[in-house]
């Protein structure tokens, strides 16, 4: 990715972000989390202990997880990318937000190089059609009710072991958890947050790049080359 800071032109993503610390996928995303998760999390925030509070350590964790199963999810990552608060994994987690999810894929306001109407129409259909049928946020399941095959290193999930799903893919498709990665980057998929094509998973700055160049200047999705090839192709 070649977008750069306007003042110190190193890589955007090389500055300190601290606000990605307390930011959730949701509202990188811009959307509002499922009912159910709001309604776990009002339950559980009254408690001392609650998963993914300041005191678990981490910057984020898998939501609806007791620590005990938390602790379990973060042993089966790499080391370095744990986002444990003021590490190196932090670090990483708050550089993926960026480069996964970036701003400039997820909402109009973000994008500086929509020339007219046509291209924002374009933009705003890709954007509804991905969150309908590809963009998801998936979840631990701390213990699956059957034997399945990991969808990526295709070993054994034994009942009753934990694993991560993707509900755009169905119940009997479980990874370990170092495997929920982009098909693509092969970076873990932050905040497990995926898009999914042909049964496979890409992070959604990956899966934007299946379907759209992308400008190696701006970093910007170029629906005017797109918008050209079609109406060539159409009309010619």
């Amino acid at each position: 990715m070649r977008k750069v800071c306007v003042h110190c032109k190193c890589e955007r993503t090389d500055h300190d972000v601290g606000q990605s610390r307390s930011l959730s996928v949701y509202e990188r995303l811009g959307i509002e989390p499922p009912a159910s998760m709001a309604k776990l999390s009002g339950s559980i925030g009254r408690s001392n202990d609650a998963p993914g509070s300041v005191g678990h350590g981490y910057s984020w964790v898998p939501p609806g997880l007791s620590r005990r199963k938390i602790e379990e999810y973060m042993a089966q990552l790499p080391n370095n990318v744990v986002p444990r608060i003021n590490s190196i994994g932090e670090k990483y987690r708050e550089k993926q937000l960026m480069i996964q999810l970036p701003r400039q894929d997820l909402s109009v306001a973000y994008c500086k190089h929509l020339l007219n109407s046509v291209e924002r129409k374009v933009f705003e259909e890709f954007i509804n059609a991905r969150n309908e049928i590809a963009l998801d946020i998936g979840f631990v399941c701390p213990n699956i009710h059957m034997q399945m095959e990991c969808r990526k290193c295709s070993g054994i999930l034994e009942k009753n072991e934990m694993a991560v799903m993707a509900p755009k893919l169905g119940d009997q498709c479980g990874w370990h958890p170092a495997c929920f990665t982009c098909n693509t980057c092969e970076q873990l998929l932050i905040d497990l947050t995926y898009c999914v094509k042909d049964g496979l998973l890409y992070c959604e700055r990956h899966y934007a790049e299946l379907h759209k160049p992308r400008c190696n200047s701006c970093d910007e999705v170029d629906f005017f080359k797109l918008f050209t090839l079609l109406y060539y192709f159409l009309l010619r």
